[in-house]
């Protein structure tokens, strides 16, 4: 009996430092769970997906703004635990060219509608239906976010729940905010 109780430990042992690694994996040390992490290389991203509305959106619409795309789901607690926070950084960036927009992934818009209502969520709700653009993007996590600058360019990621309101986050996309434009 020893020897068996020994060997389920052993294994145990050996599922939770995969579990561990696998962990690891999906969040990287430059882009810490719940950090913005400084995106100075990478693909140019597309997005063009239907709002509750049916309406196709895309990036271009946002020319000028700093945006922030946040791909989430309602099952997610961590995702839903985020949103106070988008409120009060849109809220601290009043005024400011910039803009949220919300990326509901892979769930019915039935739902996906009736959680904006109970949430009372304040901006533009894109719809990835099969996921496609999350995974498109190189999202394995929920949430995701991704901060464009002005100009279009890719500056950070975010992978994990983010803390939106936080003075540091603010002032850095304040700072990104007043800043022209760059090319894409």
């Amino acid at each position: 009996m020893m020897t068996v109780t020994l060997i389920r430990d052993k294994q145990r042992t050996a599922a939770g430092i995969m579990l561990l690694l696998l962990i690891l994996a999906l969040y990287p040390p430059n882009s810490a769970a719940g950090q913005l992490a400084e995106v100075t290389v990478g693909p140019r991203l597309e997005l063009n997906l239907p709002d509750l509305s049916g309406q196709q959106r895309n990036l271009g619409e946002f020319a000028g703004k700093v945006l922030l795309v946040n791909f989430w789901a309602s099952w997610c607690r961590p995702c839903i635990e985020e949103l106070p926070g988008i409120r009060r950084l849109m809220e601290a960036m009043a005024g400011m060219p910039f803009a949220v927009i919300g990326v509901n992934v892979g769930e019915a818009e039935r739902r996906v509608q009736a959680t904006v209502r109970r949430l009372r969520m304040q901006f533009p709700i894109l719809l990835d239906k099969d996921s496609t653009t999350f995974k498109g993007w190189g999202a394995n996590v929920l949430p995701t976010a991704y901060v464009f600058d002005g100009g279009g360019k890719l500056r950070y990621l975010g992978r994990g729940p983010v803390e939106w309101d936080r003075d540091d986050i603010i002032e850095l996309l304040m700072q990104l905010a007043e800043q022209r434009p760059q090319g894409k």
